[in-house]
């Protein structure tokens, strides 16, 4: 049975991405490219690209085109040292800009992440975090309510992680992130003050205490960053 034309578009392109002939960043070929040069029609091309979105090889720009991402990485790191700490390793000062804190109700992916029932309260903490005045990343950080009743604006000015530990007096245990590479929107590009669209880190975590129980869930925009990461084989 012959292969449906959107598929051998898909693993064309993937092909040239895994080869490295497309790299993180460059711009693949366009929707008309991309008709003329396999003779199909604009929606079989667009099955191909929504198929390589869903996959995670690129990411689609409305007016630029779509733009090849990095690979997603999974790691487990055993020990957490926070933002805080690791900005004050690297010689820089830490500040933070709390742009919101308020009680929002948990959605069906926020129940799945935090391990708690939809529509429960969770606290949702947005902050630009900067390190030694610049601007480096943009963090959404969701909390269960009945785990900090306490929580405030003067501690999202702080290290969350410090409080959790020495104010909530809880043991931080293990992080499990998803990493990827992504291209900056109008609301990024605003909390990180970029003039124009650039490429980002991308972290979603979920983080839990000693005794297994999930106290976080993160998505996390870092822009001139450099992370490392402690990967561990499944």
């Amino acid at each position: 049975m012959a292969e449906p034309m959107y598929k051998i578009i898909e693993n064309n392109v993937k092909e040239l991405i895994n080869s490295g002939e497309l790299k993180e960043g460059d711009m693949i070929p366009s929707e008309n490219e991309l008709c003329d040069q396999f003779n199909v029609t604009r929606m079989t091309v667009r099955s191909a690209l929504s198929n390589l979105v869903k996959d995670g090889y690129i990411a689609r720009r409305r007016g630029i085109g779509s733009i090849v991402l990095a690979n997603k990485i999974y790691d487990n790191i055993s020990a957490i040292s926070g933002f805080t700490r690791e900005m004050n390793s690297k010689g820089l000062e830490v500040s933070n800009i709390v742009v919101s804190l308020e009680v929002v109700q948990a959605d069906k992916e926020l129940s799945e992440k935090l391990n708690i029932e939809i529509g429960e309260n969770v606290w949702e903490a947005k902050r630009i975090r900067l390190a030694s005045g610049a601007r480096i990343s943009y963090m959404i950080t969701y909390m269960p309510l009945v785990m900090f009743p306490n929580l405030n604006k003067d501690h999202c000015a702080g290290s969350l992680y410090s409080f959790v530990e020495e104010v909530c007096g809880m043991k931080i245990a293990i992080s499990e992130r998803e990493v990827e590479s992504i291209i900056s929107d109008a609301e990024l590009e605003e909390m990180l003050a970029l003039e124009n669209q650039e490429p980002l880190l991308y972290i979603k975590q979920v983080c839990k205490l000693q005794n297994s129980q999930i106290f976080e869930h993160s998505h996390t925009y870092h822009y001139g960053y450099t992370l490392t990461l402690n990967a561990v084989s499944n």
